[in-house]
């Protein structure tokens, strides 16, 4: 699985995205468990932060596969 931090989650975790391997299917609470284990800083834009899995927005149920690419999208602001 691919991670891919956009603005605010980019500059807090330190990169523009990373591999995860998981084995199998997770949640979003388990994707975002992982996500943070591994850049603890992210905690609080987690509440205000989308996550978008090939290309699309996701719900409280999707499921991320191993394959997918996973992109954190925080808010943002601009005219």
């Amino acid at each position: 699985m691919t991670v891919l931090y956009f603005a605010q989650t980019r500059r807090l975790a330190g990169l523009a995205s990373e591999t995860l391997a998981l084995s199998s299917p997770v949640n979003a609470e388990a994707l975002w468990n992982e996500i943070l284990a591994r850049h603890p800083a992210l905690a609080p834009l987690r509440s205000v932060t989308r996550l978008a899995r090939n290309g699309e927005f996701t719900t409280v149920d999707t499921v991320f596969a191993p394959g997918d690419e996973i992109a954190l999208i925080p808010p943002v602001s601009g005219g």
